[in-house]
Parts: structure tokens; C-alpha cells; sequence
């Protein structure tokens, strides 16, 4: 895919998955987090039936403002190479709505083995669509857009068919609007805390695509998003694995043995840092030579960018699971509170590249911001379920610090004697 689509089509691609996304968190309330929450099946069939409601009615809302403004909404989101795809914002929400909602039935329904077959076959149902696609187009953005239009039909019909769809006489036949009101007001924390601050972390991941594109053009935008895709990449990958895992025996175990989740969080904690400190820590250190030697040399600028951020991935892997404490203890204040502090610290570090003009200071400040900001979410999440944080936060800035020199140090060695290399 680097070889066939170049940095500025990245930088279009972002644009639109990002208001793919943000779309995504206002329309359903995050809802459809909750369906692991509740003790009866009533219920949870409730909170389905109000995520579908509301997918269907933003499909509409947003299908309707699109007719009207779209042309305005292409122009002000610089996205006019896209042209008429842009349009299929609305499918595209309404197919990603409706499989947040299944994959968060089958974290419920401890099916985790089926929402890991749906996401391999999509992603690769979905690139070869894209690489085909640009291959007899020479690269142009609407295949990223296609592909992932591509990808997200066929989650939802795989999600639909591994065992939802048996769901839907039950859906029908348990239709009431009191229900539906109730749940909405008895899980109303979700939209008045986790929506924000789902919200304010969304914004704060897309920051640098919106700053960056007023300050520094499409081409500088597509390095960066190309790089933090391949970051998602293993973070996605683990973290889809465990977090929903995590989620749903956390869950358990606070309403059946409290005394348990101590353990279970330090487990999944110290997991995600040893599986993550080695492959991260490597392209903190060598992103720009693995960049070029595996994407050619037009990616390379992309490769330092994601020696910025390496070293935060790591932490945002342990937290990706962690943070879903922050829910099972109905502490969702301190979740909006620390999305809206990395928001603010990614901001000003990237104003200051800005005014700066100096896209390198704007990243290297975003990803040290970011890691600052995260790591201290991480023991704030420790610290809930009383473990001794300072122990554990000395001994992971010790982990990270060796390795850290361990690879630095290598990298020198390998300059000195091999200075064209």
C-alpha cells in the first residue's frame, strides 16, 4: 500500500476516517458500550434496541445535512480530491454504529473467538481491495476510502451472521419504548461522562491531522497518519485481544470477588509493558531506518515521526484494557478529567511546533506530552484499585530506560562502524 498510494492520499484518507469517527462517538451516546453491564438479558436487549435507533436516525440526520451542505463540508475539510465519495460518510457510520454494538453483544456473550475471526477477515477482505484498487488507479485516495467502506460492510455482515442475527425476533417481540427509556436513564452516565470524554480523546488522537494540515499541507498529514497507523497496528491487535477479555472478567469480578481485581489488573498490566517494551522500543529508536528499508524512501520522514510516539504506544497498550476500570467502578469523572488534560498538553505542544514552524518539535512535544499524560492516567488507574503505585512506577521507568539505552546504544555502535550504512 506505500508503494501504490503516496503521503498526500494518506493525509485525504485521514481527514475522512476522522470524521468518520468523531460522527461515531456523538451519534450513539456510547450506548453501546454498556451491553456487557447489565445482569438480565431484558436489559441488555433494551440497550440494543436504543443503539439501533439511534445509528438509524443519525443515518438519516447525517444523510440529509450532506445533501445540503456537502459540497461546503468537502471545501472547508480540504478533502475535494475524494470528490463524490466523501458522500459515503452516512453507509459508512450507520455499518460502523451497528458492529461497535455486536462486538460489544459478543464481549457479553464471551464470544471473543468470533470477534477475533470478524477482524482478520475484514482486514484482510479490506486490503486487498484497497491494494487492487490502487494498483489500476495509480494510487488515488478513493481506494483508501473504498477499501475501508469495503472492510466496514463486510464486519458488519460478519458480525451479523456469527450469531447476532438470532438476536432479532427477540429484538422485535421485546420492542417497548418504557424499557427503552429506562435503560437510557438508569446507563444516562454514559452519555453525560463517557461521551465527553470518549469525545475529548477522539479529538486529541485527531489533533494533529486538523493541525497539521492548516500548518504544514496533505503530504506532512499523510506521513504522519501512515505512521500511527502501523503504531495501531500491534496496539489494535493486543489490545482487541484483551481489553474486551479484561472488560468482561473485571466486570465479574467486582459484583462476585472485589478482592480479586487487584491481581487481575497488575497481570494484565505488567503483560502489555513486557509484550510491548521490545517491539516499540525498536521503532522508537529505528522507525527511519525501518522505514525506508520497508517503505521506501518517501516514507522515511514518517519512520522519525513514529520515533516520537513509540515509547507513549506503549503505555497506551496497557491502558487501552486498563482504563475500562474507570467504568466498571463508576468513576467516569476521572476518565473525562485525564482525556481532557492530554488534550490540552497535545495542543500546546503542537501550537508551539506551529509557531514554531517546525513540524519536528511539533511531534517530538505531541508524543512526549502524550507519554507524560498517559503514563500518569496508568498508575491513577493502579492506584484505584490499590496497588502500590510508586513501586510499580519505578521499576516501568526502569524497564523503559534500559531498553531504551540498550537499543540507543546499539544504534551508535552500528553508525560508527557502518557509517554509510
Amino acid at each position: 500500500m506505500s508503494r501504490l498510494y503516496p503521503p498526500a492520499a494518506y493525509g485525504q484518507f485521514a481527514v475522512f476516517t476522522s470524521t468518520v469517527s468523531n460522527l461515531a462517538m456523538l451519534t450513539t451516546l456510547t450506548y453501546q458500550n454498556t451491553l456487557p453491564l447489565p445482569k438480565t438479558k431484558e436489559k441488555a436487549l433494551a440497550l440494543m434496541q436504543l443503539t439501533i435507533l439511534l445509528s438509524v436516525t443519525s443515518f438519516v440526520l447525517v444523510t440529509g445535512l450532506l445533501m445540503v451542505f456537502g459540497d461546503w463540508f468537502i471545501t472547508w475539510l480540504q478533502v475535494q480530491t475524494l470528490g463524490k465519495w466523501f458522500y459515503t460518510v452516512p453507509v459508512l457510520l450507520l455499518f460502523y454504529n451497528l458492529s461497535l454494538m455486536m462486538s460489544s453483544w459478543y464481549t457479553r456473550t464471551k464470544e471473543f473467538r468470533t470477534r477475533a475471526g470478524v477482524d482478520v477477515a475484514t482486514t484482510i477482505v479490506g486490503r486487498v481491495f484497497t491494494i487492487s484498487y490502487g494498483w489500476f488507479t495509480s494510487g488515488h485516495p478513493s481506494g483508501l476510502v473504498l477499501g475501508d467502506f469495503i472492510s466496514k460492510l463486510t464486519t458488519f455482515v460478519g458480525l451479523l451472521q456469527s450469531g447476532v442475527h438470532r438476536e432479532i425476533g427477540e429484538l422485535r417481540r421485546t420492542f417497548s419504548w418504557t424499557r427503552i427509556r429506562e435503560v437510557a436513564h438508569e446507563y444516562r452516565e454514559f452519555p453525560l461522562y463517557v461521551l465527553p470524554s470518549g469525545y475529548v480523546s477522539t479529538l486529541s488522537a485527531q489533533l494533529p491531522i486538523f493541525f497539521l494540515t492548516s500548518g504544514f499541507g496533505a503530504t506532512i498529514v499523510g506521513l504522519y497518519s501512515f505512521s500511527v497507523t502501523l503504531l495501531e497496528i500491534p496496539v489494535h491487535l493486543t489490545g482487541s485481544a484483551m481489553a474486551p477479555v479484561f472488560y468482561q472478567k473485571a466486570s465479574e469480578l467486582y459484583n462476585t470477588e472485589p478482592g480479586r481485581l487487584k491481581e487481575l489488573t497488575l497481570s494484565i498490566y505488567n503483560k502489555l509493558l513486557y509484550v510491548g517494551v521490545l517491539p516499540l522500543g525498536l521503532i522508537t529508536i529505528y522507525g527511519d531506518w525501518i522505514f525506508k528499508i520497508a517503505f521506501g524512501a518517501q516514507w522515511e520522514m514518517a519512520g522519525v515521526f513514529t520515533g516520537y510516539l513509540g515509547y507513549y504506544y506503549i503505555f497506551k497498550l496497557t491502558s487501552q484494557s486498563t482504563s475500562t476500570l474507570y467504568t466498571i467502578l463508576g468513576r467516569q469523572r476521572y476518565l473525562l478529567l485525564s482525556n481532557v488534560l492530554l488534550l490540552l498538553t497535545r495542543a500546546a505542544a503542537l501550537g508551539i511546533g506551529i509557531y514554531m514552524n517546525d513540524v519536528n518539535i511539533a511531534l517530538l512535544l505531541f508524543g512526549l506530552g502524550s507519554l507524560v499524560c498517559i503514563f500518569i492516567v496508568d498508575m491513577h488507574i493502579l492506584y484505584l484499585v490499590q496497588l502500590p503505585v510508586v513501586r510499580i512506577a519505578l521499576r516501568t521507568i526502569l524497564i523503559l530506560l534500559t531498553t531504551l539505552a540498550l537499543l540507543k546504544g546499539l544504534r551508535y555502535g552500528i553508525e560508527y562502524w557502518f557509517p554509510n550504512l
